[in-house]
């Protein structure tokens, strides 16, 4: 019965869940580049990131919820 129970205030609420979003295109559409290969991963480089749609890569690309990324797209 303790498992059970359920927490009414997440009730119709969707989880906050972050993704990348490229600072030029403004593109979801953004991977970790494998530029830095397996050396990179050894001695600690920072991770490279590169946006799909418009070829922009750098090490930091904004975070933002993907709620607020999908609800911009309806607008458009």
């Amino acid at each position: 019965m303790l498992f059970k129970k359920k927490d009414k205030k997440l009730k119709g609420k969707k989880k906050a869940r972050f993704v990348k979003i490229c600072p030029r295109c403004h593109s979801i559409n953004v991977r970790v580049s494998n530029s830095g290969g397996s050396a990179g991963v050894i001695f600690g480089a920072p991770t490279i990131y590169k946006c799909m749609n418009c070829g922009y890569s750098n090490y930091a690309f904004p975070e933002i919820d993907i709620n607020e990324a999908e609800e911009e797209n309806d607008k458009t």
